[in-house]
């Protein structure tokens, strides 16, 4: 269904545009004017960037009807999520062909100017963020490890919130025990601004009761505090407190014949596991124009996180509740300094970054404790300039990492890494309409503390860290009807690092590639029809696998071939509007068949969402929302006989949203 053909068809429309203007489409609006872009500190628009983005506004996230940003991204994106080992509230991301199974290690992840992601492979705390309050998402492949250093390999998401300007109001429901509520306030003034913001979430699950009668239901509290005070000579200071907590459960893996029968069903007769995550960050920037030419901001970011998973296996006799089985407590702690120097079409900026985080393991008995500490710390500078219709940017990055491994006070083991980052790249105008851009860039990633250990919990510091070097090619196109996105890349890794199930132990592949083309097109067909359509073509190869060179020329697993997200938005009038989304992923070979052997492949991804929009009036809004229309059912293979539920219900939602 998704092969040549299609690629082609949809090529093909992207390219029968018209003159070139601006244009916002209908109530519902899908912005085609360019958009200020902030990643790598560009502060410039999309059309003219040297690099490859991916942009979604305010009006974008608010329109998708997403219960969280999770789901957002999954519908709305050329990215690929899928809920990890089946837990809805935790999953995993895969951007460019690095795979369900690793991609979320390969990927930075931004709020605000501060980095989301984990020193384990426990993944990015990405569903802290309060969705309601998102401004902005930007997605920059194959850049940004100059500014943003580990683990930028296939890219960074930034991530921006907005400054909440009145009071609002917002409460859905909807089936398998589906309530959300949100509300925000924001006090703003000349020199001062207050937001205040709180989320709440519960899903009551789609699976049968397990043996203690629980079901595979989670709840979710999120607040945001924010204060803003700008001084006499215009300096801006702000602080942000962020406080989240997780408590949900979620079933074991199924045999195929079981997910084939029925997916809700506990076929395993074991409870589920229960986590809970509790976490508090302070969030501390300050940016001061010096003079004319040069500015002065630094943030800085402190993090306390406790995680508590508790398995099947914890169960006593008569028991009501869970066992203790682990815990992780962790504290992140990171500090970014940055001098920006700009004098007319030259624009300079440099850095010095570091990030320390702790990792503290509990045993059963919660009385076992041992730690570990990865420490980044790097240092930057990267150059732009324009003359006439072209931009020019080139930046180099300088990183040390540091590991350090206390299972007991007396004892210490450490590494250390040296690595560097390369960015070159260029945009031109070549008519009215027409930019094309390309660039050079050399990415790194260090070790996740996990990757040192294996099953048997022995630990070896020796693994090695990863680099990429890839070149993209792209071009962007603007009419008054449309705007289009086109990029080809060429990405090759060298110790890309995976886990060896026969061997049970962390290791690095010599030699991969990644490489493909990415669309991204919108179109207004009439001033009451528009379309966005999302496309991305991936193919990732094994190079050479020192090893055994068993999987030399082998697919990475949970990459999938074809990925493609197309909608369409329908105006009734200025007050009523429908918008289908269709959500699509090819099939991949499963998470842990690197030898691609296996005949139980993981299946695809598709997804039909259907929503209603009706503005009562400019206070109230309402909407009606279907996820998976069709029913079609989603999980996530590890091995065969080996399924992790994840989607496979048809989800309805009411949301109604007051301005006060």
């Amino acid at each position: 269904m998704f092969n040549k053909k299609l690629l082609l068809a949809v090529s093909f429309s992207a390219l029968i545009l018209s003159q070139p203007s601006n244009a916002v489409i209908g109530p519902i609006k899908i912005t085609l004017n360019p958009t200020e872009l902030s990643s790598n500190y560009f502060n410039e628009d999309d059309i003219s960037a040297p690099f490859a983005s991916e942009i979604f506004t305010e009006e974008d996230i608010k329109n998708s009807k997403s219960n969280n940003i999770y789901d957002f991204l999954t519908q709305s994106t050329s990215l690929s999520l899928a809920p990890s080992s089946g837990n809805k509230f935790s999953q995993k991301i895969s951007m460019r062909g690095y795979g369900l199974t690793a991609g979320s290690h390969n990927v930075v992840i931004m709020l605000n100017g501060r980095r989301l992601n984990n020193i384990d492979t426990g993944g990015p705390d990405i569903n802290s963020i309060v969705f309601n309050n998102i401004k902005k998402i930007e997605i920059t492949k194959g850049s940004g490890s100059v500014i943003y250093g580990d683990s930028a390999m296939s890219g960074v998401i930034n991530i921006y919130t907005k400054e909440n300007v009145d009071t609002r109001i917002s409460t859905s429901m909807g089936n398998n025990g589906l309530v959300k509520t949100s509300a925000s306030v924001g006090i703003n003034q000349e020199k001062i601004d207050l937001n205040m913001s709180i989320d709440s979430l519960k899903l009551g699950g789609t699976g049968s009761p397990d043996p203690k009668g629980f079901k595979d239901k989670g709840k979710q509290e999120k607040s945001n505090i924010s204060g803003r005070y700008i001084t006499n000579n215009g300096s801006e200071i702000q602080i942000d407190y962020d406080q989240n907590s997780v408590d949900n459960r979620y079933p074991n893996y199924l045999t195929t014949g079981q997910w084939n029968i029925n997916p809700s069903q506990n076929w395993t007769g074991r409870v589920y596991t229960f986590r809970q995550e509790d976490s508090d960050t302070i969030s501390l920037n300050i940016k001061r124009q010096i003079n004319d030419n040069l500015t002065f901001t630094r943030g800085s970011s402190w993090m306390d996180k406790d995680v508590t998973t508790l398995t099947n296996d914890a169960w006593g006799a008569g028991k009501e509740y869970y066992g203790e089985s682990a815990r992780y407590s962790y504290d992140f702690n990171s500090a970014n300094y940055l001098l920006t120097y700009k004098n007319g079409n030259l624009k300079i900026d440099t850095g010095y970054s570091s990030f320390d985080g702790d990792r503290y393991f509990f045993g059963s008995a919660w009385t076992a404790e041992n730690s570990m500490k990865k420490e980044n710390k790097g240092l930057f500078s990267q150059l732009q300039y324009n003359l006439n219709d072209t931009t020019y940017g080139v930046g180099a990055r300088k990183e040390k990492v540091e590991y350090i491994y206390s299972p007991s006070s007396l004892f210490h083991r450490t590494r250390k890494h040296d690595l560097e980052g390369f960015n070159a790249g260029f945009n031109t105008s070549l008519n009215d309409s027409t930019t094309l851009f390309s660039n050079f860039n050399q990415a790194f990633q260090a070790p996740l503390i996990d990757r040192f250990f294996n099953s048997s919990g022995n630990v070896n510091l020796d693994m090695k860290p990863s680099t990429s070097k890839t070149l993209n090619i792209g071009l962007n196109y603007l009419t008054d009807k449309s705007k289009t996105k086109i990029t080809l890349y060429r990405s090759n890794i060298a110790n890309e690092m995976y886990y060896d199930k026969p061997g049970a132990k962390n290791t690095n592949l010599d030699e991969s590639h990644k490489q493909g083309l990415e669309l991204q097109h919108l179109f207004e067909v009439s001033p009451k029809l528009s379309t966005n359509v999302n496309y991305a073509y991936t193919d990732a190869k094994i190079v050479k696998d020192g090893a055994s060179g068993a999987y030399n020329g082998k697919t990475n697993p949970m990459t999938s071939k074809y990925n493609i997200s197309a909608s369409l938005i329908f105006n009734f009038n200025e007050r009523l509007s429908t918008t289908v989304t269709q959500k699509y992923r090819s099939e991949a070979f499963a998470e842990e068949d690197y030898s691609n052997t296996s005949s139980q492949k993981q299946k695809p991804y598709n997804s039909t969402n259907l929503n209603i929009s009706y503005n009562v009036n400019d206070d109230l809004d309402f909407s009606f929302n279907i996820e998976n229309l069709f029913e079609k059912k989603y999980g996530t293979q590890l091995r065969s006989e080996v399924i992790y539920p994840g989607n496979f219900t048809r989800n309805i939602k009411a949301e109604l949203s007051y301005k006060f």
